[in-house]
């Protein structure tokens, strides 16, 4: 008989631990978006794709998602404007959104020396007490300029991130996954699309706009998370809309040259 009560004291006390370390596991859920500037859009596609057009789709479906953070790259300041007036519950950070009802803003800044062409900014962000960084990555199309750029934001990270917190990043790396600044990146923070047990994700991570002819595999937009981070799922948005066209048929149009991707995370 003691022998039972013992074992189901100890189930019992397994249980609590387990409802314990649950309870106080933070997810994130957390995504990258390479808007498409209105001066780049003009060199893509039809020219139906216009900011006009693509604008209020992008930001109902982000407002669909609700993601904790959000990562923007290749936007001006009138893009982002509006991004920022038509999402509901945000609060931009330069160009970072955080959720501002389950999310407060610590600290917040830009990494100074960046290479020419790539741009690098950060939050700390806290979430019912549980600190965290986001970076937010746009670098360079050239293969020497990316490569630098990582090795500057590994740099920055560790002169930023002092208390050693879970750090994610998110963003366009200028280059594939095949390249030098993935390798740097990878060897320091698990990429989520190879880490996570669950993946949705067709093609590469770049459309333009022609989604018919660019089939391609290759990966130039991600999200990387420390290693104490768990990686639950990745998924890149699918998501379109419609124009009318003059001969009175509907086109299915992209949000964006670049698919949106997600990744849920809990932190440690």
């Amino acid at each position: 008989m003691k022998k039972i009560i013992f074992t189901l004291l100890l189930f019992q006390l397994s249980t609590f631990n387990f409802q314990l370390s649950t309870a106080f596991a933070q997810d994130l859920y957390v995504g990258s978006l390479y808007v498409t500037s209105t001066e780049e859009e003009s060199l893509l596609g039809d020219g139906k794709n216009t900011w006009a057009n693509r604008r209020a789709p992008i930001c109902d479906i982000l407002n669909f998602e609700q993601p904790d953070v959000l990562g923007l790259q290749s936007l001006n300041s009138t893009q982002l404007s509006f991004i920022a007036n038509r999402l509901t519950n945000y609060t931009a950070s330069g160009d970072i959104f955080y959720n501002k009802n389950n999310l407060e803003l610590l600290s917040n800044g830009t990494v100074s020396d960046m290479p020419d062409g790539s741009t690098c900014s950060w939050v700390k962000l806290r979430k019912e007490e549980k600190d965290f960084y986001v970076f937010n990555i746009c670098f360079s199309t050239t293969a020497t300029v990316a490569s630098t750029s990582s090795t500057r934001v590994i740099t920055a990270i560790g002169e930023i991130n002092t208390e050693n917190l879970p750090c994610i990043i998110v963003g366009f790396l200028g280059v594939n996954e095949t390249k030098t600044p993935y390798s740097r990146l990878s060897v320091k923070y698990n990429d989520c699309y190879t880490k996570a047990p669950v993946v949705s994700a067709e093609l590469g991570t770049v459309n333009n706009f022609d989604i018919e002819n660019n089939h391609g595999t290759e990966r130039f937009d991600f999200v990387f998370a420390s290693k104490t981070v768990t990686i639950k799922a990745y998924g890149q948005l699918q998501y379109g809309y419609f124009t009318k066209e003059s001969d009175g048929t509907y086109k299915r149009r992209q949000l964006s040259s670049h698919f949106p991707i997600m990744a849920k995370l809990t932190l440690p």
